[in-house]
């Protein structure tokens, strides 16, 4: 996993007072469950290489970050179980607009488009995109990355973002595989998410250095169409983080 450890542990004092048991079941209105699944048990799928938002823990292999604490007490919230399935990212959304998982989460950007599918939850953080690159290189910009060779996440919208600038970037499922390809030189610089992009260019010892914002991006948790429930419950854990000047 990609260095740097992202410091989250006065959440659980955050989350504590918001949590409230008693649901034995959805809303009449809600979606059922798909059939594989019970009403007490919430399936979350995430890459768990999105760093600060869902990653494995370096130390404990455990999932963990920022969507997962806000997901664990929306679920805690709703009296249910959360589990937590490691998928790649083009498969996050489909899984949830098709009712095989009941949240994604791993930096999603809210988009139009995507809002066609399924529903997104308020924003827990505003990022954009940014280029990774070797220090002492030339900064990556948007024309001179047109001569470079440059990896983004397949299917994100830093992969449109790139496209609709006439670019073809090098797609991943992996934002750690994409890591290791420009450590290795078989990159000039990465595109991604700026959060993530800063903390691997702060924890890089100078090896490499984080670019200019190229975008501006609300992110939040997608739920299946019409879950009305579920993204309320989320939507309060959110809202009460922001009060308590939080990053969510």
């Amino acid at each position: 996993m990609r260095g740097g450890v992202y410091t989250l542990s006065a959440a659980a004092l955050v989350l504590a007072a918001m949590l409230s048991a008693g649901c034995s079941g959805r809303d009449a209105d809600a979606p059922p469950p798909p059939p594989a699944r019970t009403n007490n048990v919430l399936l979350l799928v995430t890459t768990t290489d999105t760093r600060p938002y869902s990653y494995c823990d370096d130390e404990t292999g455990e999932i963990v970050g920022l969507e997962i604490d806000i997901a664990r007490a929306a679920a805690a919230k709703l009296g249910c179980k959360l589990e937590i399935r490691k998928e790649k990212f083009p498969n996050l959304l489909t899984m949830v607009s098709a009712g095989e998982a009941d949240m994604a989460a791993s930096g999603i950007t809210i988009t139009e488009g995507r809002l066609q599918t399924v529903d997104f939850t308020v924003p827990y953080a505003t990022e954009g995109g940014m280029f990774l690159y070797r220090a002492g290189e030339e900064m990556p910009t948007m024309i001179r990355a047109e001569k470079m060779r440059i990896g983004t996440m397949d299917a994100s919208t830093y992969d449109f973002y790139l496209t609709s600038h006439g670019l073809d970037p090098v797609r991943y499922g992996s934002y750690v595989d994409a890591m290791d390809d420009l450590k290795a030189k078989r990159l000039d610089a990465m595109f991604f998410d700026s959060c993530a992009v800063r903390i691997d260019a702060e924890n890089s010892n100078g090896e490499f250095a984080a670019s200019r914002l190229e975008t501006r991006e609300n992110f939040g948790i997608a739920v299946r169409k019409g879950d009305t429930r579920l993204k309320k419950a989320l939507d309060m854990v959110i809202t009460a983080g922001k009060r308590r000047r939080r990053r969510w």
